[in-house]
């Protein structure tokens, strides 16, 4: 690996793929509203797919924060006890709280489903993120042995390059495949099947922006200098993409609802679209990290407090739909939704530094946020794909 440099973009790229998701659960709500017209679910269908980077993007960032302190030397051990202490033990709590006791069929629920529901991420919509990226941290070992293997093999740019449009092609087929076969399996082990079940929580069909992550962790300053010689082609393949996204979801927008399932992450369109958004929002993260304002320290705190906002906004997020309505029922929808979203990001940050306070409990409920290293390795913490990655 080259001169280890910081990674001071990797913050405004957490912050970009926190407001994301956020932005993608609230369409979901009030793409539903009474009063939404098909303009509103034009206009919401553009919003999600712009944002649909997000989940690939907290992929994407946890390979090159890993791969970025963990490749010259891995403390197998202590390595796992952190991701434990840091990702599992929050994980558990909100699982606990979401499944058992938040949201209008909690009490049918009951604690022999648990190793279910927690392998699966399935105790609120978004903590099957939790799990699935956790699998990464499971297997980095594995990854990195690869990844010591071939690395001699690559040292030259188009190597790299072609090896990576090969994976891509690979990984497009693949993921349609294993998505397919999703939910045929019966048996179920210790909660297995609700693994199975739900194939799109599962490594394989997000490990395309684990090992892209990797990749560029590897040399970063030769990545920020490629992301940026491709910037002007990569532009038209942007607006391509999100034409060719956003016209299969506009289609599916009929007597007043649209259909947000049409725009998965497991299509070759959507697929192709994400990478493009990779290498936009990345240069734009970067010239981010230059500037010191508002706008980039609230940046910088949502990246280090990435993991507790993320466990936290679909509990500030429900509530607001509700007032949001109520306040401000003259609004149109989208603005609404805007309101919605710009307020549950500020409350659930704050909401996440006071808990971080507490002695004790607080980093057991929202993980800690990371100190700066003087080791030369990313001071960048907070959720890489849901975790602290900070060494």
């Amino acid at each position: 690996m080259e001169t280890r440099v910081r990674l001071q973009e990797v913050p405004h790229l957490r912050a970009m793929a926190f407001v994301g998701v956020v932005v993608q659960h609230a369409i979901g709500m009030f793409s539903r509203a009474e009063g939404v017209t098909a303009d509103d679910l034009s206009v919401m269908a553009v919003l999600f797919n712009l944002v649909k980077f997000a989940v690939p993007m907290f992929v994407f960032l946890t390979g090159l924060v890993i791969f970025y302190n963990y490749y010259e030397e891995l403390r197998t051990g202590s390595y796992l006890v952190k991701r434990v202490r840091e990702v599992v033990v929050p994980y558990l709590a909100f699982t606990v709280y979401y499944y058992y006791f938040w949201g209008a069929d909690h009490a049918a629920h009951s604690w022999r489903e648990f190793p279910s529901v927690f392998l699966s991420g399935s105790g609120a919509y978004h903590l099957w993120f939790v799990a699935m990226i956790f699998q990464f941290y499971l297997l980095y070992p594995l990854f990195r042995a690869v990844f010591r293997r071939v690395q001699p093999y690559f040292k030259r740019e188009r190597a790299v390059v072609a090896l990576l449009v090969v994976l891509t092609a690979l990984f497009i087929w693949g993921t349609q495949a294993l998505i397919g076969h999703s939910g045929v399996w019966t048996s179920d082990v210790f909660g297995v099947r609700g693994v199975l079940n739900h194939l799109d929580r599962t490594f394989p069909v997000w490990s395309l922006y684990f090992v892209l992550g990797g990749v560029a962790a590897m040399s970063v300053t030769k990545w920020r200098a490629w992301v940026e010689k491709v910037q002007r082609w990569n532009l038209m393949v942007f607006g391509v993409t999100l034409c060719w996204v956003t016209l299969e979801l506009t289609k599916s927008i009929h007597g007043g609802q649209i259909d947000l399932g049409i725009s998965h992450s497991f299509k070759a369109s959507m697929i192709l679209f994400t990478l493009s958004a990779f290498v936009l929002l990345y240069q734009a993260a970067v010239r981010l990290s230059w500037r010191e304002n508002v706008v980039t320290r609230v940046s910088n705190l949502l990246g280090k407090y990435s993991y507790g906002t993320y466990l936290l906004h679909v509990f500030f997020l429900d509530k607001l739909y509700y007032q949001v309505q109520k306040w401000i029922p003259g609004l149109y929808p989208v603005w609404k939704m805007v309101v919605a979203v710009i307020a549950c990001v500020a409350l659930s940050l704050v909401a996440t530094m006071l808990i971080s306070r507490i002695p004790v409990v607080g980093s057991l409920l929202v993980g800690t946020a990371g100190k700066k290293k003087s080791n030369g390795r990313s001071a960048a913490s907070g959720v890489a794909g849901g975790v602290q990655a900070n060494g």
